[in-house]
């Protein structure tokens, strides 16, 4: 069997869909569900020095530049970049058919919506994307009413049951009429059944193509073909294609795209803020320096100078 070939990398674009065009004159103004707060932290259970470094890890990792809240994306510095996004977000929606206007009935309460920006970097650091996501506040649905699974083993296939879910209208979505709401007819970002949709959906496609479930990891499919392997890993909507065939490697990306709306990025380079490096003598090597990079400039150390250990072996 040859060496394994360098994974592909595809992205799959979910169910979502929208109801109108945004207007970039005069957004709609939605309203917005109260946030709802974090419980207090154990600090019995996590030292308090533990406590803060995680946090400023986490807030390290945060890329600045990406807004926070809709009316930053459309006002700030690069609105123009993230008013395409989004009308490409409702569009791809729209398309899709995920919303549908309708007229909250009595005693049913509508989910909030929220916009959720994000810039998708390269592993030099350089701008590749701006992405703009709708989703849902899936933390205010209750249990037995706006949902009942979230989630089902790989192996058990079941027929969906889609619980009847109303949205609040999103941020620059208009409705006509005398509609109120959003009628969610597929599953988005945010929901709490959301994973297991798009779990039981990929599973049973991939499966029936030929592909069976590791039993290491759910996540990962196999398939051998005349002596030959071919691997999908699939992280959330990232999926990573690889095997010891370039042709069935093609031939899997094919199939996948004639069920999913997928992009294809070609030679993985960077995935899940992991760089891949091709070595010399055929290996793959991953590393995070871009986040290691980005740390040591949120806390003002980039010029630092680099030790082997972080202490004196003497000591």
């Amino acid at each position: 069997m040859e060496a394994a070939r360098r994974p592909r990398a595809v992205r799959h674009r979910p169910g979502l869909e929208e109801a109108s065009a945004p207007n970039d004159s005069s957004p709609h103004q939605a309203d917005e569900d109260e946030e709802e707060k974090s419980g207090n932290q154990d600090e019995e259970s996590t030292p308090s020095m533990f406590w803060r470094t995680s946090a400023n890890a986490v807030e390290a990792a945060v890329d600045l530049s990406e807004p926070s809240t809709f009316q930053e994306a459309v006002n700030g510095t690069d609105q123009v970049h993230w008013r395409r996004a989004i009308r490409a977000e409702l569009k791809s929606m729209r398309l899709r058919g995920v919303f549908r206007a309708a007229k909250l009935p009595n005693g049913q309460r509508a989910i909030g919506t929220k916009w959720v920006f994000k810039i998708k970097r390269k592993a030099d650091g350089s701008i590749e994307k701006y992405k703009a996501r709708l989703v849902a506040k899936g933390f205010k649905q209750k249990y037995g009413i706006d949902y009942t699974d979230t989630f089902s083993p790989v192996v058990k296939y079941v027929t969906l049951r889609m619980e009847l879910v109303f949205c609040v209208v999103p941020e620059s979505v208009d409705l006509d009429g005398d509609f109120d709401c959003l009628e969610l007819v597929k599953a988005i970002y945010g929901l709490k059944q959301a994973s297991r949709v798009w779990n039981e959906t990929f599973d049973e496609f991939v499966c029936s193509i030929g592909f069976q479930v590791s039993t290491f990891d759910p996540c990962l499919y196999i398939e051998f073909v005349d002596g030959h392997c071919v691997l999908v890993l699939v992280y959330v909507d990232d999926v990573l294609i690889t095997g010891s065939s370039p042709e069935l490697i093609s031939r899997t990306t094919n199939d996948l795209k004639t069920r999913f709306e997928m992009t294809d990025s070609g030679k993985c380079v960077f995935v899940l803020g992991i760089e891949l490096v091709d070595g010399p003598d055929g290996s793959v090597t991953m590393c995070q320096r871009r986040y290691v990079d980005d740390i040591l400039k949120r806390f003002g150390m980039d010029e630092c100078k680099a030790v082997v250990s972080p202490v004196d072996m003497s000591t």
